[in-house]
């Protein structure tokens, strides 16, 4: 992984009238040009930190370095937040929030007519930019949300929730535009409670529950922790006989033919022998890999990295 752009240390915050810390001793290396994944349950501080990391919230304790950055003001020029709300003007068109915000950034108007070219085509809103933002739906008002944030060709993007409760086909235009973003060198933080998006998307990631860092791993390092074997199967007749054999094995029923066994190292010849025999049909063996959603609830249930509680 390249050299830490964002470098957190011990950094706590509590909310004026709380009775606990929102954030509590957090310490966080995020690599240069990295697409970094920050999980946790509902209340875990995940918005704290970004609000923190993004200047839209003061320091209370701890150390914060930013690239460069000397001054909250440095902060905000070279990084952008793209928020869970909705972070624009419904009495607006698309194409007038656009402009607004371009000023806002202070663009030339010579380099605001390319950027928002850009990030329109960039999150597929080029056809929209003359209707009132509040008729969008919200799919359309979540890319226009990034397209925003986009603007001012930020060198780091905070995403707090971007694909939440949208549409399927407005979802996957995000997360590619996310994924473009990788070969411009800019670095992401991503915070998202769909498990797949981020195993797809993130280089790195940090687990935050209760305040605390329960796990901060590279994607493929923690993918790899623990990974024993894993059986997918289609069956051609869901037998009775068959339905009973997996019994004895740790089961996900897929669909009514898939099936997905997790299977210990000595357990996988007498599985592979009884699938033989009811001629269900073997998709693939994956060894080594677990995937991402299962570990997040580990450490979860855990409270730590190690199996203990946080203090």
């Amino acid at each position: 992984m390249n050299a830490a752009v964002i470098t957190v240390r011990n950094v706590s915050h509590r909310y004026r009238g709380a009775a606990d810390d929102a954030l509590r001793g957090i310490d966080l290396q995020i690599p240069r040009g990295s697409i970094f994944g920050l999980l946790g349950p509902n209340g875990a501080g995940k918005s704290t930190l970004l609000s923190l990391l993004s200047g839209s919230l003061s320091l209370q304790q701890g150390q914060i370095e930013i690239g460069a950055a000397q001054t909250k003001r440095d902060v905000k020029t070279i990084s952008a937040i793209v928020p869970q709300e909705y972070a624009f003007y419904d009495d607006l068109s698309g194409r007038e929030n656009l402009d607004y915000f371009a000023g806002v950034c202070a663009l030339s108007p010579r380099r605001a007519a390319e950027r928002i070219e850009h990030c329109a085509q960039m999150c597929r809103l080029t056809t929209v930019l003359a209707q009132r933002a509040g008729h969008y739906s919200g799919g359309v008002k979540r890319r226009l949300n990034l397209a925003i944030g986009l603007l001012n060709e930020p060198q780091i993007l905070y995403l707090d929730e971007p694909t939440v409760g949208i549409d399927a086909e407005s979802r996957q235009y995000i997360v590619d535009a996310i994924h473009d973003l990788r070969s411009t060198g800019i670095t992401v933080v991503y915070t998202s409670h769909y498990m797949e998006e981020v195993e797809k998307l993130c280089d790195a990631l940090a687990v935050i529950d209760h305040g605390r860092v329960v796990v901060q791993e590279t994607m493929d390092s923690l993918l790899h922790r623990g990974g024993g074997r894993t059986l997918h199967v289609r069956l051609k007749e869901p037998l009775p006989s068959l339905l009973a054999a997996l019994q004895s094995y740790p089961t996900e029923h897929v669909d009514y033919r898939h099936w997905q066994l997790e299977l210990a190292a000595d357990q996988l010849p007498a599985a592979l022998g009884v699938f033989a025999t009811h001629s269900a049909r073997i998709e693939r063996l994956q060894y080594g890999i677990s995937r991402l959603e299962k570990i997040y609830l580990q450490l979860l249930a855990n409270g730590d990295a190690d199996g203990g509680s946080p203090q």
